[in-house]
């Protein structure tokens, strides 16, 4: 199921790209269920990260941005 930047709200927009850029504490329970249910994030041993979907719709989004 691909999802698009357009279809995360304000807060799963801004988890994201915080764990982009590494460890997010601050995360909520119920936001990384939402974000593993959305095929966007993973259980690891050290907690919920971000997985390669996630990583990827981050990374393009961003790029995107800088062509505009």
């Amino acid at each position: 199921m691909a999802i698009n930047w357009e279809e995360l709200g304000e807060e799963e927009r801004t988890a994201l790209k915080r764990m982009n850029r590494g460890p997010y504490p601050a995360l909520s329970e119920a936001l990384a269920e939402r974000l593993i249910s959305l095929g966007l994030a993973e259980r690891r041993a050290s907690g919920v990260g971000i997985n390669r979907e996630g990583r990827q719709l981050v990374i393009d989004t961003l790029l995107a941005a800088r062509e505009q």
